[in-house]
């Protein structure tokens, strides 16, 4: 499975393990004039399983999305009780504040360029979503207007961050190059978000 969507501040990439036909990297986009959320859950594993888990945890967080993070995370947390559980990290921005929330489990990965011109990469908490009790942390970035970011699972190994964020290609053409460095058929389910923040 591969697929790619494309806007003028957000570009999506997805492809699956050895091409099947399902892909255990499920993600989840919403924007508005007053910011976005963007979602990336990675089910354990590969193929359907994968995927179902990873499903499970983008329709809780679908069902309400104007919650609180961290509550946002214990619903996904939830859905997925006796599957197979997931990494996940979802990231909130508001442009009024020109503020991004940030919050995760897991290997997901997350990279911007702060208003001081610093590059940010959160961590998330350790271990993965799988229904039993768990802590969760919100972080809060001031974010540089009309910078890039990168939201990616682990399945994409991304050398010299700092430079493609800071890059002068627009997001499309970003997306492309990034893309061209993933194999044909991948050995783990690659997904990444690539976008840019408004000026």
């Amino acid at each position: 499975m591969h697929n790619t969507v494309e806007s003028n501040n957000l570009f999506a990439f997805q492809r699956s393990k050895a091409l099947q036909q399902y892909c255990g990297d499920v993600y989840f986009t919403h924007e508005d004039e007053t910011g976005f959320l963007y979602v990336l859950s990675d089910g354990l594993g590969s193929g359907i399983e994968a995927n179902r888990a990873a499903r499970a945890t983008i329709d809780a967080i679908k069902e309400d999305i104007h919650i609180d993070l961290t509550l946002m995370l214990e619903k996904a947390n939830q859905a997925v009780s006796g599957l197979r559980g997931a990494a996940i990290a979802i990231i909130k921005a508001d442009y009024l504040t020109k503020t991004i929330y940030y919050t995760g489990m897991g290997n997901i990965r997350f990279y911007m360029i702060g208003s001081e011109d610093k590059l940010v990469f959160p961590l998330s908490g350790s271990g993965f979503l799988s229904g039993r009790k768990q802590k969760y942390r919100l972080q809060t970035y001031k974010y540089k207007p009309g910078s890039k970011f990168i939201l990616h699972s682990d399945g994409l190994v991304l050398s010299r961050v700092r430079n493609n964020l800071e890059s002068q290609m627009c997001v499309t053409k970003l997306g492309h190059l990034i893309e061209q460095a993933i194999l044909d058929i991948p050995s783990d389910d690659v997904t990444f978000l690539l976008g840019q923040f408004p000026d």
